[in-house]
């Protein structure tokens, strides 16, 4: 049976990477190194335990950040900054940019740049479009604001209903190859089946010699 998480998540992300080559897929390594990133914080659910759980572990990664959000919680981005997680953009509401007008969704880009900048006293170099999905648009708007709109190699699907523990760790186990880039979720929705699943997957994957780093 085809498991249709796996193959939207991980497989068709794999067959894009040679379409679009100016996106991030995943980073050239021969070593058992990969990018944990989570989308959609910061949150006053996860964010702490995900510090935590990270710190123990010894991980460094990377949060791809709502504008809206960061403006109502500023502590936690010092918290991430000052673990050595790097900061990406993730837009200021989460707009479908399918769907949402192009002048929207650039705003957005640019209201949540300057936001994270302010915070952060440093340059955004990182963005994730919200449900993976981009417009011309945004290709060029990264382009010029010098930010690498970045994709994944790996999505366990820990933000759908039907996630479980068990689930997201075989994804990833199974999954998982020398630079790949994994998403999870900063996220409400995940927070019963993320952190266990996560610390398992880093028991066993630094057991057999991966590193994890940020981007």
């Amino acid at each position: 049976m085809i498991d249709l998480t796996n193959f939207v998540g991980t497989t068709v992300p794999r067959l894009l990477a040679r379409r679009f080559p100016d996106l991030l897929w995943r980073l050239p390594t021969s070593e058992r190194l990969a990018y944990l990133t989570f989308d959609d914080g910061p949150t006053t659910v996860m964010t702490r335990p995900l510090l935590d759980l990270l710190a123990r572990f010894d991980v460094q990664a990377s949060f791809f950040l709502l504008g809206s959000y960061a403006a109502q919680h500023p502590h936690l981005v010092r918290d991430l900054q000052a673990a050595g997680h790097t900061i990406g953009n993730h837009t200021f509401t989460h707009p479908d940019a399918w769907r949402a007008p192009e002048t929207q969704v650039l705003e957005e880009l640019e209201s949540t740049t300057k936001l994270l900048e302010d915070q952060l006293g440093a340059a955004l170099r990182w963005m994730r479009p919200p449900y993976g999905r981009f417009t011309r648009s945004m290709r060029s708007w990264c382009l010029a604001r010098r930010q690498r709109m970045t994709m994944w190699d790996v999505m366990p699907g820990d933000f759908l209903p039907s996630a479980s523990i068990a689930k997201i760790e075989r994804r990833i186990l199974r999954q998982v190859r020398p630079g790949s880039i994994i998403v999870l979720h900063d996220n409400p929705k995940a927070e019963h089946v993320t952190p266990p699943a996560l610390e398992n997957v880093l028991r066993v994957l630094q057991g057999e010699g991966w590193q994890f780093a940020a981007l």
